[in-house]
């Protein structure tokens, strides 16, 4: 990234450009508008590639991050978060030392809202925020745009539990847009979340709810977000990992949802 950020900072320079554009329900396309910078030169910064110095000020500049912080501090976003943190009230008012096991990264599995037999697959981040005092997360999608063409978002933002269900509601909100993702906990040697996702389908020019059981499975390690977003995408039947994935979601439709119904009604 040139002289103006060190290699130290690169990776979390980069998690923090991807927090912030969940936050402000920004693509890469439209950060790089705001910023005048090539969508091709966004996507190698995101990528952790090297760029232009000026390139990095003017999407810092867009997103209000601390240049000068980063420089200074350049581990600042990645020690240890203190294991004596305690989540906001407004969050559940949990404990982080008891949810330790639940930073780092996942693999996610759901539906597609359409009518094809296809697996959606994208990669989330559960990670500490210090500032707000709460965990966070964030989901690395790829879609396909009207002009046909790849379009790259993500979702942002905190995760609340509650002390008398346990379960954990991700949540996001944009402009009056929301959408959930509610979670069990991990099971005894288990590595995964399993769950429902409610959200909105854009069908037809109009929006409409859409509901996807959802399962997420933890990977091992530390892994760069340029790495983990070459998982994202659609997933057909004929892909290795579509089989077991697809499994998952039938077990959770089968015994983890519940739909209240008339009971006198056959």
């Amino acid at each position: 990234m040139g002289s103006l950020i060190g290699e130290a900072a690169r990776e979390a320079l980069v998690r923090r450009i991807r927090l912030e554009m969940a936050k402000q329900g920004l693509t890469r396309e439209a950060l790089a508008e705001r910023a005048v910078v090539k969508e091709r030169t966004l996507g190698n910064l995101l990528a952790g590639h090297s760029v232009r110095d000026v390139t990095v000020a003017k999407v810092a500049r867009v997103l209000a991050i601390d240049l000068e912080g980063l420089v200074a501090h350049p581990s600042a976003d990645d020690h240890a978060p203190d294991g004596d943190a305690r989540a906001g009230e407004a969050y559940g008012g949990y404990m982080l030392a008891a949810y330790e096991a639940y930073l780092g990264s996942y693999v996610a599995y759901r539906r597609v809202f359409s009518q094809k037999r296809e697996l959606y697959r994208s990669v989330y981040e559960i990670d500490w925020d210090e500032a707000l005092s709460r965990l966070r997360f964030l989901e690395l999608q790829r879609f396909r745009g009207r002009d046909d063409r790849t379009v790259s978002s993500s979702h942002g933002g905190g995760i609340y539990i509650s002390p008398h269900t346990g379960l954990l509601q991700l949540l996001t909100t944009f402009q009056g847009a929301l959408r959930l993702v509610t979670l069990n906990r991990f099971q005894l040697g288990d590595n995964r979340l399993r769950g429902l996702i409610l959200t909105q389908s854009d069908r037809d020019r109009f929006f409409e709810p859409a509901v996807s059981a959802i399962v997420l499975e933890r990977l091992d390690g530390k892994r760069r977000l340029a790495d983990l977003e070459r998982l994202v995408g659609s997933l057909t039947a004929d892909d290795s990992a579509f089989g077991p994935a697809d499994a998952e979601l039938t077990a959770i439709e089968q015994a983890g949802i519940f739909v209240g119904r008339d009971p006198g009604r056959s």
